[in-house]
Formats: structure tokens, sequence, C-alpha cells
């Protein structure tokens, strides 16, 4: 008792440390999964903020909205090149159907918070958990604390956003994936998994997935010796023999002897000759390796520098072009496509990032043929990250007066936006503004919880009266919110967009930013078909969801 009692009195005094006792708890709470629901990182931190804070433990608010503002910046840095992507031409629909649904969500929250006589506070926690969109707290309590109204009453609406936000959000995420992936398809009357497979068979290259869910660890370089079975035969017309021609596999390396050299589709091997044989793993079923010889271990054959590289598509005669196509016309022997990131499509657009794996040199060479190769460094940019939060922070701050209420992007929608510019800007220019994939990680998960931590410490002892008070009906408001903008999606899919469900599905859970329900959607279809309506409307709504926790103000 005495060592508990040391313990409470120091994380009082020094609140810096009740913050990562917070984070270390909540992450483990997040880890908990309940069938096929996982609690998550957020709210885990959510929950254990709030019930550290009961010890009455008070941070400083500047810690959260250093975190929160590295947070927006990095999300709209990730979103920017697919957000700017989706204004063109063939992303105009999807974003139109995300703003659709963002704009039934926030009048339905309006309306429901209305009947019931919410204040800005409960409404934006309403918001935030029902929509699933956990960056309205942060918004929404910065718009808070600037209304004209007493200090106590500020407080009060500031501590109830978290509490809205943790009562609705676990059928926000838990209701979206059920409605999405079990009762949709049965309203739709169709079959998830037919669905796709007939989308997919408009595709060259049906399985999506194979072709560019991999990296460089999935590609296989094995060593073998000649037997007389292909003595005397040319290097391609093994490749022929000992895998189909679907199959992209290699005679790379050659040991004649004791000298090694880059095997060609017309040198001839001999009788006891070592080659290095490259594949991807997911294609050995279509490989008969055990034709080739017997297989060794040769340690000067296979010490060779491979290379992951990732490489901004600009050339003309890959950009249109199906990865099909590209892999027959433009890749070398022994380089593979190990991911696209891209909209989900077997074509190539401009800025699209291709990433190709195989030996380092034939790698970097082919890189400057399709565009501009990503040398990544393990250092941040960090000029670049503190110049867009300052510009962001800087064009939120003026206020537009509309019936008397102060209306403004505040520094967090400032930096939101201004993320979105400048992950378009490094987009388009690789070279400068580098953040490393660890770091965007970082930033955005970590600057999220440590923000969640914080708010939920500070409003930890008003949470308690909070749930005793509008729990009930809290829960209730929550299951129309979310339920409304997914019927509504679903309808204007159907009706209006005229898409197939399965892109309707993906294209609600994007829109409901729920990356959880397009899993399951995948899961349930066998498919991942439902990605092709998620990525565009997901980027969308991450900043359209966002400016709604200063929007719903202004009703309130």
């Amino acid at each position: 008792m005495k060592y508990m009692t040391w313990f409470i009195n120091s994380i009082r005094a020094y609140p810096e440390l009740a913050l990562f006792l917070t984070l270390a708890i909540g992450y483990a709470v997040g880890k908990i999964k309940i069938g096929s629901f996982k609690i998550g990182s957020v709210t885990g931190v959510l929950i254990t903020g709030v019930v550290i804070g009961q010890l009455n433990i008070t941070i400083n608010p500047t810690v959260k909205s250093v975190f929160f503002l590295l947070f927006l910046f990095t999300l709209g840095y990730n979103s920017g090149p697919q957000f700017f992507k989706g204004l063109r031409k063939d992303g105009i629909p999807q974003v139109i159907f995300a703003i659709i649904v963002c704009i039934s969500g926030l009048i339905s929250t309006v309306i429901v918070g209305k009947l019931l006589g919410y204040n800005a506070g409960q409404a934006t926690g309403l918001a935030a958990g029902a929509l699933t969109q956990s960056s309205i707290i942060g918004v929404a309590q910065d718009s808070i604390s600037k209304l004209s109204l007493p200090s106590n009453e500020i407080k009060n609406m500031m501590d109830f956003v978290p509490v809205g936000y943790a009562v609705t959000y676990i059928f926000g995420t838990a209701g979206t994936v059920f409605i999405l992936s079990t009762i949709a398809p049965k309203i739709l009357g169709v079959n998830l998994e037919d669905e796709c497979k007939i989308i997919e068979s408009n595709f060259k290259n049906p399985d999506i997935s194979s072709n560019l869910n991999s990296n460089i660890s999935d590609i296989e370089y094995r060593a073998f010796v000649i037997d007389e079975h292909f003595a005397g035969k040319s290097v391609l017309d093994i490749e022929k023999t000992v895998s189909t021609n679907a199959v992209r596999s290699f005679i790379i390396r050659i040991k004649h002897n004791n000298s090694i050299f880059t095997a060609k589709e017309d040198t001839i091997l001999n009788l006891g000759d070592k080659i290095v044989f490259s594949f991807k793993s997911n294609d050995m079923k279509n490989i008969s390796l055990s034709s080739l010889g017997k297989e060794i271990f040769d340690l000067s054959l296979l010490n060779f520098p491979t290379e992951n590289l990732s490489v901004y598509v600009k050339s003309k005669k890959v950009i249109g072009k199906s990865i099909d196509f590209i892999k027959k016309s433009t890749l070398t022997r022994g380089v593979y496509i190990s991911k696209l990131n891209s909209n989900g499509e077997d074509l190539f657009y401009d800025k699209d990032i291709l990433t190709l794996s195989g030996p380092k040199d034939i790698i970097e060479n082919l890189s400057y043929k399709i565009g501009t190769p990503i040398f990544h460094t393990s250092e941040t940019d960090m000029i670049f990250v503190s110049l867009g939060i300052l510009l962001g922070g800087l064009i939120g701050i003026p206020s537009l007066v509309l019936g008397g209420i102060k209306i403004n992007l505040s520094t967090s929608g400032g930096a939101l936006i201004m993320g979105l510019i400048f992950g378009f800007i490094h987009s388009r220019r690789p070279q400068i503004g580098h953040i490393p994939i660890g770091t965007t990680w970082f930033l955005s998960n970590v600057g999220l919880t440590a923000f969640v931590a914080v708010v939920g410490i500070n409003a930890g002892p008003g949470f308690v009266s909070g749930i005793k008070t509008s729990g009930i009906s809290f829960l209730i408001a929550g299951i129309v919110v979310t339920t409304i903008p997914i019927i509504v999606g679903i309808l204007i899919g159907k009706y209006i967009f005229k898409w197939k469900v399965p892109i309707i599905l993906g294209a609600c859970a994007g829109s409901m930013t729920t990356t959880a329900a397009v899993g399951a959607i995948c899961e349930k279809s066998k498919s991942n078909i439902p990605v092709l309506g998620y990525t565009v409307t997901y980027a969308v709504s991450n900043i359209v969801l966002t400016i709604w926790g200063s929007i719903l103000i202004f009703f309130f």
C-alpha cells in the first residue's frame, strides 16, 4: 500500500509520467479483440486516460495541441496525393459520393442533437464516435474553447466531447462492419463473392492482390547444379521448361568453373554449371524446381546485392498501361513488381509509386526508364514538417463571423489543409519533404493517441457523471447517426452512381473512414475488389469529417 501511495503521488507530481503510463496501458488494451472487433489503440488509450484521470491529474493543454498538430499534418501529408488524384475526372464520382455521405452524417448529427437538446460538446462528441473520426475531438475542442461563454460552461462542453466519443465509437465501428459486410449484401440481394468474381473477370489481371501485395522478402533466389537433363540447353529453354509463361522466373547468374557472370537468354549451360534461379514465393506451385537439378548453397554465387526500390511513374511508355503489359514489355530479366501504391486499379498513372525488386544494378538502371527513383533515407525533413504546421496554423487563425459566432479553420484545421498541400508537393517533387514510413506512423498514430491520452486524463473527473446523465440516450443517438449515412451511401451508390455492390460497400466503408469495415468486406467476398471504392472516399472523408468538428459548433 505504501508503494502504491508513492506511485500515485509521483505521477501526480510529474504528470508527464501519467501520459506515458496511459499510452503503455492504452496500447495494451487496444490489442484486445472481441470476436472480429478490435478495440483499437485510440479507444484503448482514451479509456485508460479517463481511468487515470480519476486521480485528478492535469496535463498542460499545450501538450495535446502539439501532438494533435503533428497528427493532422501527417494525416494530410499521407492523404494529399490520393486526395488531389481523386479530383481528376475519373475520381470525381467517388469524391462526390464521399461528400454526400459526410453531409448526411452532419445533417443526422444536427437533427438528433437538436431533438435531444444537446450542446456543442455533446453534438461533436456524438459525431466523433458515431462517424468514427477521432480527429473531430481536437477540432471541436479547439472551436469550443473560442466561444464567448462562461469558462465553466466551456470546460463542461469540452470535457463531454470525449465522453460522447467513447460511448458511441464502439457501435460506430462494429456497427459499420456488421451492416456493410453482413446486412447490406442481403438487402441488396447479392452474393459478394460471386459479384467480385464477375468484376475480376473484366480485368486483364484479375488477381490484383497476388501481383501487388508483396515485398522483396517474397523474392526467392535459389542455387542449383545443372545435371545431364539440361546440359547443352539455353537459359530461355530451361526457364520455359520449369515454369509456365504466366510466371516470372529466371536464371539470373551462372557460375562456370570459378567464373560468375550474368545469364542471358541464349547462354548455353554445361553439365555441372551452377545457377541462381529467381521467382516469387507465391509462384512456387507453378514451378518445377526439382527438375533443375540438385539444390546447393554457394555463398559466392548467391552473395549479390538486391534492392527494393520505389519509383514515381513518369514515363509515357508506362502511364496508362496495365500491369500485365508492363511485366511483358518493360521489366527486364530478374525484375519484379513487388508493390504498387495507386488507386487500386491495375493501370499505372502519373506519379503512382511503383516498387521494383531484383538485383540492385538492374533495378537502378531500369528505374530511370520508368520515372524517378526514390532513394529513401531515415532522415525526416523537419524544415518541411515544421514550416507546414506553422503556415497551416497561421492560415487557420483568421475568423469569419456568422450570426455572431466566429468560425475559422483553427490552427488544427489549417495544419490539416497544409498537410494535404505539402503531401501533394512531395508527391510531385519526391526529392523534398521526405518523411520515412516509420516516422509517419509515429507522427500520426502516437500523435493522435498522445492527444487522446491528454484529453482522457483531463476529462476524467467529469466522465463518470457524463455517462450517468447521458449514457443510454447517447448510445441510441450514436446508432442512429452511424446508420443513416450508411443507408444513404448504399442507396445513392445503387440508384444514382449505379456502381456494383462490392464497390458501393467499399465506398461506404471509406466514407465512414472505417478500415475494419473494408477488411471485413474483403474477407467476406474473398477479394480485394471492394478496395477500388475505398481509397479515394477514405482520403476525402478523412478531411471532410474532420472539418465537421468546427462546422457543428455553428448549429449548437
